[in-house]
């Protein structure tokens, strides 16, 4: 990504944001549906519904194809994923769409460091991001990369951003709608913030001990800088 000049706020809570995407930069369930019932079109089995996507997202495409197919027959999930691959490759920003607010608050962090996180293949979250015009705000996106790293909430990839942007742990915040981040944020070292307008519930973001909550994006411009933080 392209480096940017700032100015940092004497006041600035963090020199890095670090973004899931799926339930908390974009609202992606639909696509992700219509990818997933393709592929189980082609292998001759009944389609799901959209209000199911919430609590299969967040583990990957492979994992989320498992648990649709009932199956963990390699060659099954195999075939599966090359349908929802092909499908999804040319209509993964036909219905998707940032948060409300998504713009606002990335514009408003124009100080600090933005990076992408995500578990969704990273060819994927490349081209949401820049389909949809976020790429200008961020200094790194990184999506699912599995020879390389492996997925939250493992914290490889936070490390790696980290290691890249030159951020210390401490000076640090990943935001995500899923206990995958909060996770994968703790073991990395870093700031903690759920979503809870994404697709996990509410209760279960608080009991994974997240520094904040937030139920609006635009919370993140009023987070105050805990002490153990700044």
């Amino acid at each position: 990504m392209e480096s940017k000049n700032r100015t940092m706020p004497l006041d600035a809570p963090f020199d890095l944001y670090i973004f899931d995407l799926d339930g908390t930069l974009v609202d992606s369930r639909f696509d992700l549906c219509d990818a997933v019932n393709h592929a189980l079109a082609r292998l001759g089995r009944p389609p799901i519904e959209v209000e199911q996507m919430p609590q299969l997202l967040g583990h990957g495409i492979t994992r989320l194809l498992e648990c649709v197919l009932d199956s963990e027959d390699a060659a099954l999930v195999a075939e599966a994923r090359r349908h929802f691959d092909q499908w999804y490759a040319h209509h993964y920003t036909d219905k998707t769409r940032p948060y409300d607010g998504v713009e606002e608050v990335l514009a408003h962090l124009a100080f600090a460091k933005k990076a992408v996180c995500s578990n969704k293949h990273h060819p994927f979250t490349v081209g949401i991001v820049r389909a949809l015009g976020l790429e200008p705000h961020f200094d790194m996106v990184l999506g699912a990369q599995p020879e390389r790293y492996p997925l939250k909430p493992a914290p490889d990839a936070i490390r790696l951003i980290l290691d890249r942007l030159g951020v210390a742990p401490g000076r640090a915040l990943i935001v995500g709608d899923s206990t995958h981040d909060i996770e994968a944020g703790k073991a990395a070292g870093v700031a903690t913030c759920a979503v809870t307008y994404g697709y996990r519930p509410a209760e279960v973001l608080r009991a994974a001990g997240p520094d904040w909550m937030i139920s609006d994006i635009r919370g993140l411009m009023r987070l105050p800088v805990p002490a153990e933080k700044g």
